[in-house]
């Protein structure tokens, strides 16, 4: 009955994103832009970029599949999977310091062969080996995808001294990609792990060819556009050429994290968001855990469902601008919906995963609400921040926001969810139910806020995301 279901909902969640995407562009308002020097550079950034975020999303439909296909517990699942959260805690926190000293090119090209090793390190059933692997792949998505961006965005303001403005056309395309490629990925993940019985490490295996094709591009292309020893406009400072004055330097790293942090609470709207983001995305980070094992042993094609679930988020975003630009809907009022549509969600995945009455396809379907909303909340979230964050210190701001957004998913990992505890999973919905509602409940305030600063945001247009 599920694996019918979940067919039904990828060929209906397909076919409407199609149909979504093509009416929001029939009804878009806005201008394309016509620039043939921003378009081939786009399309150069595209040309690296995209390989490297496929063979990212090869690897999350079969993960969980994976570990419990040689043989471990839940709760030891648990523990491989909150290590790659503390990796990419820690990781995060110092990426923008490690763009500054080695520049983008070279980390791009470590954290690619550090993702690639990762990837065959999961041939191994040895437990030690595999929480190797996934610390390495935390760290090394992490980075990857952080020297892309610093690159991209070095080479848009301070190479070819494009408008700032021109930055969130380019971020909106990456998204609508990231959605489209990862439905795609999770196909071609259920091809090689079930349709052709390759096994669940295979997915990761065909990652690495993709890896490499974003290397190969990557040199070619990157070093094209202008000299290397530019850096982001406030995202990460000149390099000094001597080790004394390195030295230097690393304080002001430090110093630059306690101004963030100094920043978010003389700000309580940034406040508010850093306390939404933290919530509602450790919700999705929980999420991204818990969905294969409360339907995998209901035997669902886990790809197809993977597919599901991104073609819903997909969905959630092409909406959002449909709202925004048709309807004329505030990011804020979109943002209390998005929340509140992720609050039932979750509240259905708590009625419906009780160990003594299941019903997975009750749980699949909240899982595709849960997704279509995460679609809608990361542009409102993103819009929301445009307007308010009050500096261009993006990485000492946002760095703070990471760190109880991983704190909250692995206490939640360790405490809730094990294979001793047949309620784990159902406790650890309810915790993800408070959290969502909470984070609702902020949105309501930050909508209130709004509502009584008529000028909100107007002297701060010039701020990027």
């Amino acid at each position: 009955m599920l694996t019918i279901i979940v067919v039904i909902t990828f060929v209906l969640a397909a076919v409407l994103s199609v149909g979504l995407a093509f009416y929001q562009r029939y009804v878009s308002s806005k201008t394309a832009n016509t620039n043939p020097q921003f378009w081939e550079f786009q399309k150069l950034y595209f040309t690296a970029f995209y390989p490297a975020l496929f063979s990212d999303w090869l690897n999350a439909p079969y993960v969980y599949k994976l570990f419990s296909h040689y043989g471990f517990l839940e709760d030891q699942i648990t523990i491989i999977y909150v290590c790659g959260l503390v990796s990419a805690l820690f990781t995060g926190t110092a990426s923008g310091y490690l763009i500054h000293t080695y520049k983008e090119q070279r980390v791009a090209l470590g954290a690619s062969a550090v993702y690639a090793l990762a990837c065959f390190l999961k041939l191994s059933a040895d437990y030690s080996t595999l929480i190797i692997s996934r610390i390495l792949s935390g760290a090394a998505t992490t980075l990857l995808f952080a020297s892309h961006e610093s690159w991209y965005a070095r080479s848009h303001l301070e190479v070819l001294d494009f408008p700032k403005d021109w930055i969130e056309i380019t971020s909106t395309k990456a998204a609508f990609a990231s959605s489209f490629m990862a439905a795609m990925a999770g196909i071609l993940a259920y091809c090689m792990t079930e349709l052709y019985g390759f096994g669940p490490v295979a997915p990761s295996l065909m990652a690495v060819p993709f890896l490499g094709i974003s290397v190969m591009l990557m040199r070619s292309k990157w070093n094209s556009i202008g000299p290397q020893s530019l850096d982001t406009e406030g995202l990460v400072e000149r390099p000094s050429p001597s080790a004394t004055q390195l030295n230097v330097k690393k304080p002001r790293f430090m110093k630059m994290c306690c101004e963030g942090l100094q920043n978010i609470f003389r700000n309580p709207d940034l406040l508010l968001i850093g306390c939404i983001q933290s919530l509602f995305e450790s919700v999705l980070t929980i999420f991204v855990f818990l969905w294969t094992p409360v339907l995998d042993h209901h035997d669902p094609p886990l790809g197809i469902v993977f597919a599901s679930f991104m073609f819903a988020t997909l969905c959630g975003g092409i909406a959002y601008k449909i709202w925004t630009t048709v309807l004329k809907i505030p990011a804020h009022s979109l943002l209390i919906g998005a929340t509140g549509v992720a609050s039932i969600a979750i509240l259905g995945c708590v009625l419906s995963t009780s160990p003594t009455n299941e019903f997975p396809v009750v749980s699949y379907l909240c899982f595709l609400c849960f997704e279509f909303s995460a679609g809608s909340y990361f542009p409102s979230m993103a819009e929301i921040k445009r307007q308010i964050k009050p500096d261009l210190q993006n990485f000492a701001v946002t760095s703070w926001f990471r760190v109880p957004l991983n704190l909250f998913a692995c206490c939640g990992l360790l405490m809730l969810h094990n294979s001793l505890n047949a309620h784990g999973t159902r406790k650890l919905f309810t915790m993800c139910f408070f959290m969502v509602v909470t984070a609702m409940g902020l949105s309501l305030i930050l909508l209130r806020t709004k509502k009584k600063q008529p000028d909100y945001g107007t002297a701060l247009d010039d701020v990027t995301t």
